[in-house]
């Protein structure tokens, strides 16, 4: 019985523990630019952006592009259309 309270003490320990609470999540944004390394550019920021205004930590291993595509139309600003995730390590 001792052994039973004993597991079940540590499990509670580690269940409220703050590493138990911290979470990993997918953040999705987009944004425009005059060409594709512009593009990538201002949607990383972006998505590091929010997940500091979250208080979490980006992990920049994890970002990707997920769609990008060139507007046809020589009159736009910024051409270049960039959808991309990263992770973000929340506390």
């Amino acid at each position: 019985m001792k052994k039973l309270c004993a597991v079940a003490l540590m499990g509670l320990a580690f269940g409220t523990s703050q590493a138990a609470f911290a979470e990993v999540v997918v953040q999705t944004n987009n944004a425009d630019g005059a060409n594709r390394d512009s593009g990538i550019a201002a949607v990383k920021e972006k998505l590091n952006a929010a997940c500091a205004e979250r208080g979490g930590k980006p992990v920049s291993d994890s970002f990707e592009v997920v769609f990008e595509k060139t507007s046809p139309n020589p009159d736009v600003p910024k051409p270049y259309y960039v959808d991309a995730k990263m992770k973000c390590d929340l506390p």
